[in-house]
């Protein structure tokens, strides 16, 4: 086995806190039957445009799953809720403004994007996740929009749950909206938007990524008395992770009743807990957590997701952790000494042993997007390496690479590099 050579300082990359060295086969080993998935992003029309006619939109969709293809990956996870809204036929949810030239919701498109790229993907033996976002309401800041709340919601359609429920919808710290946590209300209806699509469409998963609360601060004037009303034994942070709790249970509890076998899964933030060591005085983080730099943001604490939580009740069927850090990430400080932050192979090592000791099915995120001509991230081995260190984890069954328009991406020369390195790896 080899060592791996830092890209920015001279010194081998070893794990947080240790000089043990990380150490990679010298060639990847293409294991089989290994998960090899994209996330293929609608918000904001990151990995899609605004379909201009039908057949647009369905050329849209057959360049994705062509590329797909053509870098032999096996699974796309297609956001297809990705505002309170559908990229698909729904009697719940409106279609989504992402696919309007003109930013509407509820414009019909003139086909069911979703049921299209299944059949799509289908032909090429490409399984397909819906995934959404369960709360978010909108992406954008209501305050450099300069509109209120409610001129916003007025502007969605009728059909839109958060339009018809004003009550139940929050403003973030942000200006962002989000549907109520704590609302059972909501939590019903998230649990019909996903048995609508899991008896209505050929699916593999049901997907949710990391936005739970969100990364900002709610301004919930009433969560107090939810608080009284719901579990007044709680803490607020508890009551917070006791609210997401519901949702993913109930979620589980609703898929087993599908008309067919929809596997479920959440991609997390990477770091869950950090270790307690890592703390002064041990005071923080959870003894069983993560090598990292404590000041790292924890989903646990920030997110109010206990992530762990749902693996080992069985709520979940896989994982896929945002393991969007370098192999050596660390920063410099004004003297001048170096601290290391949160490296890729610490993240990798602690959810291979999660999921092995909870049998929860493990897939890697990885950060395709990050790749670029300037800075740490302008190494066309990293994203190489990073598969490479997955491939020593014996639960690692794959990987989920974020996002889907970095494969075909050509403003960088590292970025194209890495392309044309993965399609020889993968197409060996």
């Amino acid at each position: 086995m080899n060592k791996i050579k830092s890209f920015t300082r001279d010194k081998f990359v070893t794990y947080y806190g240790t000089d043990n060295p990380v150490l990679i086969n010298d060639e990847y080993n293409k294991k089989k039957n290994v998960f090899r998935g994209v996330w293929v992003s609608t918000v904001e029309n990151i990995d899609i445009n605004p379909f201009e006619s039908v057949e647009d939109g369905k050329a849209q969709i057959d360049a994705i799953v062509d590329t797909c293809a053509k870098f032999n990956l096996n699974a796309i996870i297609f956001q297809v809720r990705p505002t309170n809204d559908a990229l698909y036929e729904s009697d719940i949810n409106p279609w989504s403004s992402v696919l309007s030239k003109d930013r509407l919701e509820d414009v019909n498109p003139g086909f069911d994007v979703l049921k299209y790229m299944i059949e799509k993907a289908s032909k090429h033996n490409i399984e397909v996740h819906a995934w959404m976002n369960p709360y978010r309401v909108t992406n954008r800041d209501l305050s450099k929009m300069n509109i209120t709340k409610d001129d916003y919601l007025n502007k969605l359609s009728d059909k839109n749950f958060a339009k018809k429920n004003p009550d139940l919808v929050i403003e973030t710290s942000e200006h962002h909206l989000i549907l109520d946590p704590a609302s059972k209300v909501v939590q019903d209806y998230l649990v019909a938007t996903v048995l609508e699509l899991a008896n209505k469409y050929d699916l593999k998963a049901f997907h949710i990524d990391d936005y739970f609360y969100p990364y900002d601060e709610i301004n919930d004037p009433n969560e107090e008395e939810k608080r009284q009303e719901i579990a007044p034994y709680l803490p607020i942070d508890d009551f917070r992770r006791f609210n997401v709790n519901e949702m993913i249970r109930k979620i589980h509890e609703a898929l087993k009743t599908a008309n067919k076998k929809v596997e479920f899964g959440i991609s997390p933030f990477a770091i869950y807990r950090t270790n307690s060591k890592w703390f002064e005085g041990g005071k923080g983080g959870w003894y069983r957590g993560s090598d990292n730099f404590s000041g790292a943001l924890q989903c646990y604490e920030r997110l109010y997701s206990d992530v762990y939580l749902w693996m080992k009740e069985g709520w979940i069927d896989y994982v896929v952790p945002q393991d969007y850090f370098l192999l050596d990430y660390y920063k410099e400080k004004e003297d001048g000494s170096q601290i290391d932050i949160v490296k890729y192979a610490d993240v990798v090592k602690w959810w291979n042993e999660m999921a092995k000791e909870t049998k929860t099915k493990l897939y890697i995120g990885m950060p395709l997007y990050r790749v670029s001509d300037e800075g740490a991230w302008a190494n066309d081995e990293e994203i190489i390496n990073q598969l490479k260190v997955n491939d020593i984890y014996d639960y690692v069954s794959g990987f989920v690479m974020f996002t889907y328009h970095d494969f075909t991406r050509s403003d960088s020369k590292v970025k194209v590099s890495t392309q044309n390195k993965l399609l020889a790896l993968w197409n060996k």
